[in-house]
Order: C-alpha cells, then sequence, then structure tokens
C-alpha cells in the first residue's frame, strides 16, 4: 500500500505522521514541541492541527494550545 502524500506540499510522508518531514521542520518550534507531547491534552492538540490544515492555513502560521 502507498504511503500518503502531505496535505500542504503533497510529498510522501509516512503513515504514522501527519506531515512530511520539510513540513513538520516548518512548523513555529513551540507547535513542534507542543504537538510532541503526549499528554491528556493531545487529542485537542492533534485535532487543532488537523482543522487548520483543513483551512489551509500556512504551515509556518500554525499554532497549538499548551
Amino acid at each position: 500500500m502507498k504511503d500518503p502524500n502531505c496535505p500542504t506540499c503533497d510529498q510522501t510522508r509516512d503513515r504514522r505522521h501527519r506531515l512530511c518531514p520539510a513540513c513538520w521542520r516548518s512548523l513555529p518550534a513551540s507547535t513542534r514541541g507542543r504537538l510532541a507531547l503526549r499528554d491528556r491534552r493531545a487529542p485537542l492538540r492533534q485535532q487543532q492541527l488537523r482543522a487548520q490544515l483543513r483551512d489551509h492555513t500556512p504551515v509556518q502560521l500554525i499554532r497549538v494550545s499548551r
């Protein structure tokens, strides 16, 4: 089965990740750090990321809650 594409740049990404490595590195450092946390609020942050990707927010401007 083929790996899915990144929603922002259409490059191939790993199934386990929402973005390709280049787009992940383009996220603000604070956003990357918050998305890497695995606590009870992680699903909310993932939902916020998906919503902003769906709304075509530029990757450099994506922010998620703490």
